[in-house]
């Protein structure tokens, strides 16, 4: 109950987005409050609520009846008749109570769609803020490594004309910048593919404007929870649903069971007939004989049934996603670990400049350059993707564990 009202609560507050944030945590709470598939579930709620208020209403309105009647009498003369009936079904076998707890099962499940979606559109966006991040980051040294290489390409063309370099060394100095001519565009590409992504996951479809994307530092130090099954499976919405989904099928079974026990009505008469006065009492009861609703209950319990072994594979799948999450978190961040503590990405600077000093004093012919070049280049690229898969994974450890703010503990 609680939970329904906060979110309602929540959606209630959606307004379309205007602005962008720039760091992680920014992007991750504008999404949980401005993006459009809130105010979808905004409004499957509302349906929820409303439906939930009519099965909990009563089956059968008082029904009147007026039937006026002129007799014409046998002895002569005619006798003006009426007859006024009250009619009033009445529900047996706890049918109402049984709607109603189905529909507010039904209330229950929509509300943890609205927060899975909620928490969903924060993942999903902070996976496509760090992936645009890093999209920008390899562009970045692509874009470098083609502007050296193109630089080392001109020197050599001109040094060619002035008889100071072979044709050899030209054309290998030709091939490796159009290699890396051919590296920055297919960056340039995916860093595009990652923009589109990242706007599509802020609900803004339109071109986003040029924002300077921020990340903290990943602490090494951070451990993840105790007992994170346990966590998860009191915390993912979307096994929460499939709970509310089970009560709402044993509230449906047990309706179905009701439906086989007939409804009755009641009818109480007033009427004139010949001058005469009548107070009528009458009661209907159907006969299940034709139709005893044995298919309608068989069904329902195949759906309770149904629903129950669902629950549980999808409790043993998430002991799975659970220990995967955990491992694949700990490989990335100890895969970090190792990279700091080489200093990688400052060694691979540091190959480049020396490299080209050593090429400069003549201790390096060409070829060298070029691999020393694109060994440190490379090493760059490398380094990034690390960063980026320890990042990436503890984004899907806090998707596992239905806690989308554990993206953002152990950062500095």
């Amino acid at each position: 109950m609680r939970t329904r009202f906060l979110m309602i609560g929540m959606l209630s507050c959606i307004h379309p987005i205007h602005s962008y944030a720039d760091t992680l945590q920014e992007v991750m709470e504008q999404v949980a409050k401005q993006h459009p598939m809130l105010q979808m579930a905004e409004k499957n709620i509302e349906a929820a609520q409303g439906h939930a208020t009519e099965q909990g209403s009563y089956a059968y309105n008082p029904e009147l009846s007026l039937e006026p009647q002129r007799r014409s009498l046998n002895g002569g003369g005619s006798s003006n008749d009426y007859y006024i009936t009250l009619s009033q079904g009445i529900e047996l076998g706890g049918k109402q109570e049984f709607r109603k707890q189905a529909a507010q099962a039904a209330l229950d499940v929509t509300v943890q769609d609205g927060v899975y979606t909620q928490r969903r559109l924060m993942i999903e966006a902070a996976r496509a803020y760090v992936m645009l991040y890093f999209a920008a980051q390899r562009y970045d040294v692509r874009s470098q490594q083609s502007k050296v290489l193109g630089t080392v390409h001109d020197a050599i063309i001109r040094q060619l004309k002035l008889g100071a370099s072979s044709q050899l060394d030209a054309n290998l100095a030709q091939s490796v910048f159009a290699s890396a001519r051919n590296a920055s565009t297919r960056s340039k590409q995916a860093l595009t593919k990652s923009q589109q992504r990242y706007s599509i996951a802020l609900g803004q479809l339109s071109d986003l404007a040029k924002v300077d994307l921020t990340l903290p530092k990943l602490s090494l130090s951070w451990k993840p929870p105790e007992h994170a099954y346990q966590l998860a499976l009191t915390s993912r919405p979307d096994l929460l649903r499939l709970q509310s989904k089970l009560e709402q099928a044993n509230a449906q079974a047990e309706l179905a069971d009701a439906m086989r026990m007939p409804d009755i009505t009641v009818h109480a008469m007033l009427a004139r007939e010949a001058g005469d006065r009548l107070v009528l009492l009458g009661l209907t009861v159907p006969f299940l004989v034709l139709n005893q609703h044995d298919g309608a209950y068989t069904a329902a319990l195949a759906k309770q049934e149904r629903i129950k072994m669902g629950l549980r594979w999808s409790q043993q799948q998430l002991r799975y996603e659970v220990q995967s999450a955990l491992d694949d978190e700990h490989d990335a961040m100890q895969a970090l670990s190792d990279m700091r503590a080489t200093d990688m990405q400052k060694n691979a600077k540091d190959t480049m400049i020396l490299a080209q000093q050593a090429y400069q004093a003549g201790e390096l012919d060409l070829e060298t350059l070029v691999v020393h070049i694109n060994q440190g280049l490379n090493a760059q690229i490398t380094a990034l993707d690390m960063v980026e898969q320890a990042w990436l994974a503890r984004i899907r450890l806090a998707e596992v564990l239905g806690h989308p703010e554990y993206i953002l503990k152990g950062t500095q």
